[in-house]
């Protein structure tokens, strides 16, 4: 009997959870949101979570997060197995494992979706007992006093879930691409832009990140919001939305970066055997002709840009960078004339 005969651990896999939720059909994604709005809003008006006007701030940041977190996180999935299709000719794998890897991107685990299930549930509890703990009660259950805290708790769990489930699956996903960068990648000095699919993944699973920061000020908009609410869903965001974009890329780019170095040396080898000390090169022009375009290829190498960016996925990235910064200064300026404008 040898080895590959032994039996192979089945791991069962599902598609993730949230994603179940999004309609397949055309513009399902687009419908999901506005169910998810729509079911999330009704919800917060039927147990009086919205009882007045003023109070409003906190039920639509919950509204606006469940509603893009989950059909964006569909896309974003859609755009990761798209980017993995076209780097395949690129990439030094068979078929069977191309194939296995476009699996992976679809579908995680069921024993680590619930472990993150977990993770979440864990950090909501955690987030919660530091707010009742800063706000003077008794932290725990006991402490819930009526319907609308009761709601706006169970709204934080599972705004929490929903985004350690996310991130942990960008993370896994972004992972993969960076071992591919890093092993089984063809770099091409002279086409570049075959790569781009890495900056796609990058920029894609940030921008997904991005978005979720950008809600934030609707949550700050509650006069008597507590920084605490706040702080920790926006480290929880940002730190692993760094991570995110620099793992799939600083693999590939040191892989360029050796590259280049030594296709440099060995042009700069081939010069250097044409050239011999105190000769004229001006009156020999074989080696002229021979040096020339050795030079313009030392040319072209040292402009080989060391990040497969292109240039719609610079841009991309850069107008929604400054998103969030501008709708949390839109948000000061509402809340200042909110407090100095007398109705």
């Amino acid at each position: 009997m040898t080895s590959s005969s032994a039996a192979t651990p089945v791991v069962n896999k599902a598609i993730l959870w949230p994603h179940r939720l999004v309609f397949s059909f055309k513009h399902g994604r687009w419908i999901t949101s506005l169910l998810l709005f729509s079911v999330m809003a009704s919800f917060f008006y039927i147990l009086g979570t919205i009882s007045r006007v003023e109070a409003i701030a906190v039920p639509a940041y919950f509204c606006l997060v469940v509603a893009y977190i989950i059909p964006a996180s569909h896309y974003i999935n859609d755009q990761t197995v798209t980017a993995f299709e076209g780097l395949k000719p690129i990439l030094d794998l068979s078929d069977a494992k191309l194939e296995q890897i476009r699996s992976s991107l679809l579908s995680v685990p069921v024993r680590m979706q619930l472990q993150v299930l977990g993770i979440g549930i864990f950090a909501a509890g955690l987030h919660i007992y530091i707010l009742l703990s800063a706000t003077g009660d008794t932290p725990g259950v006991l402490s819930i006093h009526d319907a609308r805290d009761r709601t706006l708790m169970a709204a934080t769990v599972l705004i929490w879930v929903l985004l350690t489930t996310t991130i942990s699956f960008l993370i896994r996903n972004v992972s993969i691409f960076a071992r591919l960068a890093r092993e089984n990648t063809r770099v091409n000095l002279l086409d570049i832009s075959s790569l781009s699919g890495f900056a796609r993944i990058s920029v894609y699973s940030t921008l997904l990140l991005v978005g979720a920061l950008a809600s934030f000020p609707v949550l700050l908009m509650e006069a008597d919001t507590n920084y605490l609410a706040v702080l920790p869903g926006f480290l929880a965001i940002t730190i692993p939305m760094i991570f995110i974009f620099l793992v799939p890329l600083l693999p590939l780019r040191k892989r360029i970066k050796d590259q280049k170095k030594l296709e440099l040396n060995s042009i700069q080898d081939a010069i250097n055997q044409l050239i011999t000390e105190g000769e004229n090169l001006s009156s020999n022009s074989e080696k002229l002709n021979t040096l020339q375009p050795l030079l313009e290829y030392r040319r072209e190498i040292n402009l080989v840009p060391e990040w497969p960016f292109d240039s719609p996925a610079i841009f991309r990235l850069f107008f929604y960078l400054i998103i969030p910064p501008l709708t949390w200064v839109g948000a000061a300026l509402i809340e200042r004339l909110v407090d100095t404008v007398n109705f």
